[in-house]
């Protein structure tokens, strides 16, 4: 069992304390913005990882993110500004998880080639056709802790992020919220996320415990 925090917009929490449960439909998915439907094959590809490697199916819907660390709501990015949403502290089984690293994953996002050995490899890949097949193998390597910590391993000033996936989250596993609203990127949202920042540090700002009761 391990600890996560996994941020969604309040509708989907409002959904899932109806069912008991909350599951990914995709429905605010970011492949849903026109701007980033492309990464809908990318998200495809997770669904299939995950299923391959823990052996749950999703039953048609999307992985749901999760997170070892809790997420700083002091800066924008996490849904749209001015919208709402809710941070779930979680308690979920090692084997319905799957970590992968998630700088590399924005590879996968981009439908690059994630080289085993960049010097070694980037001349015959510029010489070469690689195949959707031998690129889509590459990308496994962003479940594999141990190449992804060698592979920064002379680069200092490199920090590898993890994060995890899960096929749902029953109600009986949430053990805290935090509503919030999702920042913009100008001069007063970055003030306000400063006094977030310290509220949280100082134990000011805090999840809320949360036991279901069906």
């Amino acid at each position: 069992m391990g600890i996560y925090y996994t941020y969604q917009h309040e509708a989907a929490w409002h959904q899932a304390l109806e069912k008991g449960y909350l599951e990914a439909s995709g429905e605010h998915a970011l492949f849903m913005d026109p701007d980033f439907e492309d990464f809908k094959m990318s998200y495809d590809w997770m669904v299939e990882q995950y299923e391959k490697r823990t052996g749950i199916s999703l039953n048609g819907n999307y992985p749901i993110w999760c997170w070892d660390e809790f997420p700083d709501l002091g800066r924008d990015g996490h849904i749209d500004q001015g919208a709402k949403g809710i941070v779930l502290t979680v308690e979920i089984p090692d084997e319905a998880i799957l970590a992968s690293e998630f700088q590399y994953w924005h590879i996968v996002l981009g439908n690059g080639y994630i080289f085993e050995n960049y010097d070694d490899e980037y001349d015959d890949f510029e010489d070469s056709y690689f195949s959707t097949e031998v690129v889509r193998k590459s990308w496994e390597r962003i479940f594999d802790r141990t190449w992804c910590e060698a592979s920064v391993a002379d680069q200092s000033n490199v920090g590898l992020t993890y994060q995890y996936v899960t096929h749902r989250i029953d109600l009986t596993q949430v053990r805290a919220v935090m509503p919030f609203v999702g920042r913009g990127d100008k001069w007063f949202d970055r003030v306000r996320g400063i006094g977030w920042r310290i509220g949280h540090k100082f134990g000011l700002i805090r999840s809320k415990p949360f036991k279901w009761k069906a």
